[in-house]
């Protein structure tokens, strides 16, 4: 598969790039990835989740060292249960999994599945009230701490086992992400530490292949970085680049057996939207989620932002409404975050039914916390779309147009700055907005406060 050279989708925060630097001089190099920082050259087909012509993924299916084949289909059972929007469910199945460890005295594999469905709830804001933050947050740090705990007894008397490397690694990982805003030095450190950890795991037995998702993402993370922090990476053995993260992602996401459906929520993030084999490998990714787990609304709300931001032709059709309203029928409302979702597809179905049925019609009295600004966006794509629409060929939109949409634009991106979203979200959806809201062009040059690229 092509990979293209990426343009920066998010700026590199400016405090990580001066801990980078002081960080370095504690950073030993164990990699296990290659100078170059290349991936295995080997291209993923995201239907099937194997390497292209390997066959099936029973066919290599093992079991991490000391995991029960009862534990971990418990644990798949957990993760299936959370990726379809009924984390009830996956609570009460990770309970159980817990149970069963600590019996039969297993790799505590249910403390990593806590923290990394409650990290990327609390990273997506997935909560109602502040109330529900904090026992997130509690259920994080509680789940964090027991299980690095463990980890950390049984490494002692074995370093070398591959399994509590790679949970523990996990572990500090995910909870790293939390530290970013309010003690970046110490996320910094963290996430240095569990990448260390992952890279000894599949050291240690190469068939690991859900460590690759913490260098994917740490490799396209940093790949985005300044060229001065890139370059000191390198001097001390790390060398990163946006097509080693891809690669390292698409192991994880089609080879790994817990860390799957993330390693392609994260190959979204990454993968740029305006490559045509790139996009058809994000098209794959939407198509087998929504196949997958149809009855949650997230993966269509992404699925049709990505559409309506950057290929809006292809949203703009009576087969998009057909597939749309279908969606619709087959969502479930478990909780805030499903009620949120499925609301935000029917802002986004609005567009192409502007007098939908009732059970099509968004809610607009519901309260979206950090996607406030959605409703808004919806209305200022309407307004670009209705005035494009009665353009000629090569016919400019009026000044009055411009302005207003200029204005709509400026608003939707205030929202964002102004909502709870975590840095990297709001940057993400700022990236998506200003995309969205420019004149598609008819021959005509850009006009005084138009933005000249997204990213």
């Amino acid at each position: 598969m092509k990979i293209v050279k990426m343009r920066h989708s998010h700026p590199f925060p400016r405090f990580l790039a001066v801990l980078v630097l002081g960080l370095a001089g504690m950073l030993r190099a164990e990699s296990t990835w290659d100078e170059k920082g290349a991936a295995p050259e080997k291209s993923y087909s995201a239907e099937s989740g194997v390497p292209d012509g390997e066959g099936a993924l029973e066919e290599g299916y093992h079991l991490y060292r000391d995991v029960t084949q009862e534990q971990s289909d418990l644990a798949h059972l957990a993760l299936n249960q959370a990726y379809s929007a009924n984390i009830r469910h996956a609570r009460k199945t990770v309970a159980a999994l817990r149970e069963m460890e600590n019996a039969k005295r297993l790799p505590p594999l249910s403390y990593l599945l806590s923290v990394a469905i409650d990290v990327m709830r609390y990273q997506n804001g997935d909560y109602e009230d502040e109330e529900e933050e904090k026992a997130l947050l509690k259920s994080i740090d509680d789940a964090s701490e027991q299980g690095s705990y463990l980890c950390k007894h049984a490494l002692d008397k074995e370093p070398d086992h591959a399994t509590y490397l790679l949970i523990l690694g996990g572990i500090r990982g995910f909870s790293a992400t939390l530290k970013i805003n309010g003690n970046p030095s110490q996320a910094m450190s963290d996430g240095f530490q569990a990448l260390k950890l992952l890279e000894r795991s599949r050291g240690r037995d190469a068939r690991i292949k859900d460590s690759y998702m913490g260098t994917g993402i740490f490799n396209c993370t940093a790949a985005n970085a300044p060229l001065f922090v890139r370059a000191t990476l390198k001097i001390i053995g790390r060398s990163v680049t946006m097509k080693a993260g891809l690669e390292a992602l698409r192991v994880s996401a089609y080879q790994g057996q817990y860390t799957s459906v993330s390693s392609q929520l994260f190959l979204i993030q990454f993968l740029p939207p305006f490559d045509r084999e790139l996009v058809r490998e994000k098209r794959e990714i939407f198509r087998s989620l929504e196949k997958s787990y149809p009855r949650n609304p997230y993966y269509t709300f992404l699925k049709t932002d990505e559409a309506l931001c950057f290929y809006p032709d292809s949203f703009y059709s009576h087969a998009s409404r057909t597939a749309l309203a279908a969606r619709i029928s087959g969502f479930t409302a478990h909780d805030f975050s499903s009620r949120r979702y499925a609301n935000l597809v029917r802002y986004q179905y609005a567009l192409l039914d502007p007098n939908p049925e009732k059970r099509y019609a968004p809610d607009t009295s519901f309260e979206f916390r950090d996607y406030e600004f959605y409703p808004v966006f919806i209305e200022a794509l309407r307004f670009k779309r209705a005035t494009e629409d009665t353009l000629g060929s090569d016919e400019k939109p009026p000044k009055s147009a411009v302005s207003a949409l200029k204005e709509m634009r400026d608003s939707t991106l205030e929202l964002i700055d102004n909502s709870p979203m975590n840095p990297t979200r709001k940057r993400y959806y700022q990236w998506h907005v200003t995309d969205a809201l420019r004149w598609s062009g008819r021959g005509r040059p850009l006009l005084s406060g138009e933005p000249t690229t997204s990213r």
